[in-house]
């Protein structure tokens, strides 16, 4: 024999069954075997249940005929010691059977069979028609707004000790304090080119410093009637000497701004962003050459003449044909630039000639390191730059008949940085970091030096005083340059005898490097 208890519990449906055995040979001591199934619940199940939780007053019994609304809310309230408020609106009867349901439940379908609603406010509950609770409501207020317009204005002063005071003003009106990045800073621009970061209001809040960190158009400062706290008769001035905010407004309404003002007004913290930018360069070169040629011996040019491989100022052994002409006894010149090493013998020497052989070489190296360091530091969420460098100068628009103009290019060590301090303790940071240089071997007349720029632009996320690889550029340039006479230069064992080797391996590389650390306040650690 099997019997089952079906119990339904949260979303699923358990079902215990126990099976009695009427066998005396069973295996189990007590001749009973348990065993729980589930499987999900059914729609109704699920509906019912719903409702199951939604209500948790305590269950009561009605049955009533033809009893009035407003008795019924009576004896609820009195079941429950509730304290319930029905308006004289409330009229009609209600026939009802209700068997061990909860209260609130109960109040429910009464409402809903007879158009009423419900409004709590503390532990008081008022019931009215649907639609005189939002009556009341807007009765409610209209009260308080003329009781406000009727009430005395007061004036306090409120000191501001970290922000400024302009910002606050702003937020007492509605307005936005400022936008990202801004922090309040006066703008020195051209006043007639937009400022993405202007905070213009009904205040004539002065321009705010443009980061130029990205070419995204801003949006001005907007305003939220629903965040203002001043009231239309009520004001907000600024003494920007003592950076005191003067407010006349309602009690009320002052206690407001007062709390706004000492949540808010809090110190911000700074963080110094300190960067490296390192130019490493290794440059090597190598150059072996090689001439020879035939000297003649006591050769006449004009009036003069020379022992065996005398040299003219014009190069070559003194000659003549005709005695008009210089000959050059160099057969092979394939010497190298400004050798720094040099050597000469005779291979060969015979009759009025000899054959002479020169060996030349140079060999360059060198390394070189170039470290910029440049640091600002700048409060959370404000915009910071840092530059150095000249002004060069170069001509343009010069004529025959009008003097030319000196005309000046920027060439700028620069940092500029936007910070921001996350909650766990890293530094998200915009960054445009530029190291420019002019480059005069490619100007051209009447025109700006170009610029040899190094320049990287990102946003990168750091720990507090670790230092991250912003990137780097690596170059390197190998070339191999052979000089030779045809078919001479490569015969075996004699070929180099009609052969130059140049060879260069240039390397350069270019690391930028970022460390941010936050500046810990003297006043907290103390």
């Amino acid at each position: 024999m099997i019997i089952t208890k079906h119990i339904r519990w949260l979303h699923l449906t358990l079902f215990i069954s126990w099976l009695l055995s009427l066998q005396s040979g069973f295996i189990l001591a007590d001749n009973t075997a348990k065993k729980a199934l589930f499987k999900p619940l059914t729609k109704p199940d699920k509906s019912l249940l719903k409702n199951q939780l939604q209500y948790t007053g305590e269950h009561l019994s009605l049955n009533f005929q033809d009893i009035e609304i407003r008795n019924v809310i009576s004896l609820i309230a009195e079941f429950t010691q509730q304290n319930i408020v029905a308006g004289d609106d409330i009229t009609g009867t209600i026939t009802l059977r209700l068997n061990d349901v909860p209260w609130d439940e109960a109040l429910d379908f009464i409402m809903m069979t007879q158009g009423l609603e419900k409004f709590q406010s503390g532990s008081v509950t008022l019931i009215a028609p649907i639609g005189k609770i939002k009556e009341y409501k807007e009765q409610q207020e209209e009260t308080a707004a003329v009781i406000e317009q009727l009430e005395p204005l007061e004036t306090r002063h409120i000191k501001i000790n970290y922000a400024r005071a302009e910002n606050f003003r702003n937020l007492l009106n509605g307005l936005d304090a400022g936008q990202f990045g801004s922090c309040g800073i006066k703008s020195t621009t051209n006043t007639n080119t937009p400022n993405p970061y202007s905070a213009n209001s009904a205040f004539n809040t002065p321009s705010l410093n443009n980061p130029s960190l990205t070419n995204s158009t801003l949006p001005k400062i907007s305003k939220n009637d629903t965040f203002k706290i001043l009231s239309a008769r009520g004001s907000a001035v600024v003494d920007a000497r003592t950076n005191t905010l003067i407010i006349r407004e309602t009690q009320k309404r002052l206690a407001e701004a007062a709390q706004l003002i000492q949540k808010l007004d809090v110190p911000v913290r700074q963080v110094m962003i300190e960067s490296r930018i390192v130019i490493a360069s290794h440059t090597f070169a190598k150059q072996l050459g090689v001439r020879f040629g035939v000297a003649g011996t006591n050769a006449a040019f004009g009036n003069s003449s020379g022992a065996i491989g005398s040299v003219n100022s014009v190069g070559g052994t003194t000659g003549s044909i005709n005695g008009t002409a210089v000959l050059n006894d160099a057969l092979v010149d394939l010497a190298a630039t400004n050798p720094y090493g040099q050597l000469g013998m005779t291979l060969a020497k015979g009759a009025d000639y000899v054959l002479n052989l020169e060996l030349s070489a140079l060999q360059d190296q060198g390394k070189g390191e170039i470290v910029s360091n440049p640091r600002v530091m700048t409060t959370d969420r404000c915009n910071a730059k840092i530059k150095q460098g000249t002004q060069e100068p170069y001509q343009s628009g010069s004529t025959a008949t009008t003097p030319a103009n000196i005309q000046f290019i920027d060439a700028l060590l620069e940092l500029d940085v936007l910070p921001q301090i996350t909650p766990s303790g890293s530094i998200s940071m915009t960054l445009i970091i530029s190291k420019n240089e002019p480059n005069y071997t490619l100007q051209k007349k009447d025109q700006p030096p170009p610029l040899t720029k190094r320049e990287v632009e990102t946003t990168v996320q750091v720990m507090d005083g670790e230092t991250v690889v912003l990137g780097g550029v690596f170059e390197n340039s190998k070339t191999s340059i052979i000089n030779l006479v045809p078919f001479l230069g490569e015969l075996p064992v004699i070929g180099f005898l009609f052969k130059r080797t140049i060879t260069t391996d240039d390397k350069k590389e270019l690391l930028i490097f970022i460390t941010p650390k936050i500046i810990k306040d003297n006043a907290a650690s103390n």
